[in-house]
């Protein structure tokens, strides 16, 4: 049964962590003190850390001005103003947790003995190993979060394209750009397949093996490319090279967005 307070999250999308999953842990320990390390610089000392959570008592419950207040780590921890009684926690968060895996075990397990209701300790790592010892802490005591960068799949745009499927076509462009897939890069991929559509078409009718030793291609790219004979015409192949040729001109100006550019055209090409 996860404790109160105590996060491990994981994954490759560190940009997720910082900008939309950590906030809101900063939000839900707003009164809190803030103590930060990285495990691949800090050191990371069981018994300074374990004080440190445990001298938010010092602030309980007791009228808070302005001011400074340092910890018994030697951290200055700034309060703002207060009218009144404020509850002031203490919240450790340890990035690349997973890097000195057995200190921070040490850690954990010596805090989830005796947690305290507004403390938190936040630990954020790069992988979940669960054979390890703090695997095993963090799946009994911790609530665990993942979040992993989708896994870039450009050719399941170019079969949405084959198939005139304006909606996949958003959805699988919005995935790659959200992956930091390069606008140029995906117009470079999606000229160079209707390029190849272009070529396929010419020789419909002809087996796939025959069309692939004649164009140089992988047999398997051009078995998926030749759905889009069914839904393609040679004029329409044509409109949409001449298109892609107008929207190359238009990204050499860098004057426009090339991401909404490049949306634009390709739900164009498949209404």
């Amino acid at each position: 049964m996860p404790i109160k307070g105590f996060y491990y999250t994981y994954g490759n999308d560190t940009d997720m962590i910082e900008q939309r999953w950590l906030p809101d842990i900063e939000q839900r320990y707003a009164n809190n003190f803030w103590i930060r390390y990285d495990a691949t610089i800090d050191d990371i000392d069981v018994g300074s850390i374990s004080t440190d959570y445990y001298a938010n008592h010092l602030f309980i419950n007791c009228p808070v001005l302005r001011g400074e207040f340092r910890s018994r780590a030697g951290r200055t921890v700034v309060i703002g103003p207060s009218e009144g009684p404020l509850d002031i926690g203490a919240t450790i968060v340890i990035r690349n947790a997973d890097h000195k895996p057995v200190q921070v075990f040490e850690l954990a397990q010596a805090l989830v003995e005796a947690p305290v209701d507004i403390n938190a300790l936040v630990l954020i790592g790069s992988s979940w190993n669960k054979t390890t010892k703090l695997g095993k802490l963090v799946k009994k005591s911790f609530i665990t979060k993942e979040f992993t960068k989708p896994e870039l799949k450009p050719f399941d745009l170019l079969d949405s394209l084959n198939t005139k499927n304006s909606t996949k076509v958003l959805q699988f462009s919005n995935l790659l750009f959200d992956a930091d897939y390069h606008p140029l890069a995906m117009f470079s991929l999606v000229f160079g397949h209707f390029l190849l559509l272009r070529k396929i078409k010419e020789l419909d009718g002809r087996p796939a093996p025959e069309i692939a030793r004649r164009l140089g291609v992988h047999n398997f790219r051009i078995q998926k490319a030749m759905v889009a004979c069914r839904h393609w015409s040679k004029e329409e192949l044509a409109q949409a090279l001449q298109e892609l040729g107008e929207l190359d001109e238009l990204l050499r100006t860098w004057q426009y967005d090339e991401r909404m550019l490049i949306q634009m055209c390709l739900i164009k090409l498949t209404l």
